[in-house]
């Protein structure tokens, strides 16, 4: 792999995650690999991107929306990762480049009004 490329794939994709899913499930919900799956993407293909994957990832179209804040650090997943990921830790970045203020809220009153 060439050094420029190396440097691009570092600097895009900051949580090592391969999205095996051995983390899973969470006890509160969360879809770990897919919420560092939108942070990564938020870095490599711009931060609207991301957020729209973590929206999706969130579960908020089917009304069981789960976000990195959810987490509640009990540490079930950190065991389980082969890659070694500090989940809990890494969850708190992703809540605090995805998540906006209020965002859950906002995301669980407008479920709540479509499904009228």
């Amino acid at each position: 792999m060439r050094p420029k490329t190396r440097e691009h794939i570092a600097r895009s994709y900051r949580i090592p995650c391969t999205g095996c899913g051995y983390c899973m499930p969470c006890p509160k919900g969360v879809n770990i690999p897919m919420c560092f799956a939108a942070y990564n993407t938020s870095f490599a293909h711009g931060w609207y991107q991301g957020m729209h994957q973590y929206i999706t990832a969130s579960g908020a179209m089917v009304g069981e929306a789960r976000f990195a804040s959810d987490c509640v650090k009990c540490g079930a997943c950190l065991e389980k990762c082969p890659q070694h990921v500090q989940i809990p830790s890494e969850l708190t970045s992703v809540k605090r480049r995805l998540q906006i203020p209020g965002l859950p809220a906002l995301v669980r009153l407008g479920v709540k009004l479509m499904s009228r």
